[in-house]
């Protein structure tokens, strides 16, 4: 709908009370993404939950710290995730870690025990499949497909172009596909 506003971000107000010093605002917003945060650091720091809750404090803390420099020029959840992957990009270029997607805390709706365990192997096969994608490509998978965010947003965390996020997305697609279709995954 044209001349619509956009939806005000309702992290925004928790924001403005940190700059002013109210500790419950953090808290309450890292009750509301404390764990979405957590599962992008595991990802990220190679599995290492102990590490990446190390750095989700480090995270909240560097948001408690800016939150007076917030300019609203991206959501809240967008800045956060930001501040998530310089944090965990420094802590990985003082560690040698092993490349690790995601934890295994996908939920499936199914209730026979056939359908489970053939959908826990599709499931690793997948991570499998995206730990042999280039970095850049894995990334942004991760940030469209399994954190959600938008092109524009996974382009800002990112520091690069919608467009380049498009490409990314789009070649590694093509890449997935054909490492499954060698890893002869039926999905």
């Amino acid at each position: 709908m044209a001349g619509a506003s956009p939806t005000p971000d309702p992290d925004l107000l928790l924001i403005h009370a940190m700059a002013h010093g109210d500790k419950r605002a953090v808290s309450e917003l890292y009750t509301r993404h404390g764990s979405y945060i957590l599962s992008y650091l595991i990802g990220q720091l190679g599995g290492d939950r102990q590490l990446a809750e190390e750095v989700l404090q480090d995270v909240m803390l560097a948001a408690w710290n800016g939150a007076s420099g917030f300019r609203a020029e991206s959501k809240v959840k967008t800045w956060l995730i930001a501040i998530a992957r310089l944090k965990a990009l420094n802590v990985r270029r003082k560690h040698t870690l092993t490349n690790t997607l995601l934890h295994d805390n996908i939920k499936s709706d199914e209730t026979g025990q056939i359908k489970k365990v053939e959908r826990a192997d599709d499931q690793a096969a997948v991570r499998k499949a995206l730990l042999q994608l280039p970095a850049d490509q894995r990334e942004t998978l991760e940030l469209i497909f399994f954190h959600e965010l938008t092109g524009p947003e996974a382009a800002e965390v990112l520091g690069v172009s919608p467009g380049t996020v498009k490409s990314r997305i789009h070649r590694a697609k093509q890449a997935l596909r054909g490492i499954l279709l060698q890893m002869e995954v039926d999905l």
